[in-house]
């Protein structure tokens, strides 16, 4: 049987990045942790952690900080099936990955009633929607909000719905940059705010609706609320998401470039099949709040 405090160490080591961050969160020394570490390594026959800065999981390693995971997890929901009613029963951290539009439109809200009722912690880890899948797949959380639709081996994958993006920006800066509409010319010249270089939502939009494939200058501005205020201050143009829009379309601050055209964002909730409660229940709170707030899937024909 694996010990614990060793998987324990593990994860406490690629959560901080360094050993000496892992024995300050843990309360020990630094040769403490180096010990733990390398009784697990000798214990599984492989190395758990690469040695570089900052540390990573080997393979195995992100399979053991899997397994400590759903260990962590199951026992939370032994205590409180043993200790329903105690106050003094330990909070539970969920690290989960969220893209960024996410986090700043509906999933908070979604949430809310899971962390007012549990003795819940959320550590939420930011990427790409297309990219956190990955760290699920690495075992650094224990579920996340992608647009994979296909299911990680392990785990499951609930539909969640569609995140609507419409292309704008002000009046001023499609009278500059687009006096005879959004032609290809012009597109090449005119700039772009996307989050980061991973984001490819951009070039998709403009390949699909406008068949335009090639370059165009861009702001990196990795935040959603400045995302908005670029594109309101007429620095660019972008795809902002609906929910986070206000009442700005209404009073001519920005407006559609492609009136009757947008692109659809497909998001799932993917999490380790780990039988346990509070995963059920986090679950169900981010269905429950997705179907009220986001776009439903069309029905097959």
């Amino acid at each position: 049987m694996l010990d614990p405090r060793h998987l324990q160490a593990l994860s406490a080591v690629v959560e901080t990045g360094g050993f000496d961050k892992a024995a300050s969160q843990l309360f020990i020394t630094q040769s403490a942790v180096s010990q733990r570490i390398r009784q697990l390594e000798e214990r599984i026959g492989q190395l758990v952690l690469t040695r570089t800065t900052p540390a990573q999981p080997t393979a195995v390693g992100r399979r053991l900080l899997q397994h400590f995971r759903q260990l962590s997890l199951m026992e939370a929901d032994l205590m409180d099936a043993l200790q329903p009613d105690s106050d003094a029963s330990q909070y539970t951290t969920f690290a989960i990955g969220v893209n960024n539009d996410s986090l700043a439109s509906w999933f908070l809200p979604a949430v809310a009633p899971l962390l007012a009722e549990r003795r819940v912690l959320l550590d939420v880890l930011l990427d790409d929607q297309d990219y956190t899948h990955e760290l699920m797949r690495q075992g650094h959380v224990i579920g996340c909000v992608s647009t994979r639709a296909q299911p990680i081996q392990g785990g499951d994958c609930l539909p969640l719905g569609l995140m609507r993006y419409r292309c704008l920006a002000t009046p001023a800066f499609a009278a500059r940059h687009f006096p005879d509409g959004l032609s290809h010319e012009a597109l090449a010249m005119a700039p772009v705010i996307e989050f980061s270089h991973k984001d490819d939502l951009h070039g998709e939009y403009l390949a699909d609706k406008l068949g335009y494939h090639g370059s165009y200058p861009r702001f990196l501005l990795p935040n959603p609320t400045s995302f908005i205020d670029g594109t309101k201050l007429g620095f660019a143009y972008s795809l902002l998401p609906e929910l986070m829009l206000g009442d700005e379309l209404d009073n001519g601050e920005l407006v559609d470039l492609t009136p009757g055209h947008f692109i659809d964002l497909s998001l799932y909730w993917h999490h380790w099949r780990v039988g346990s409660t509070l995963v059920a229940a986090l679950s169900e709170a981010l269905l429950n709040h997705s179907r009220q707030v986001l776009l439903p899937f069309p029905q097959p024909n």
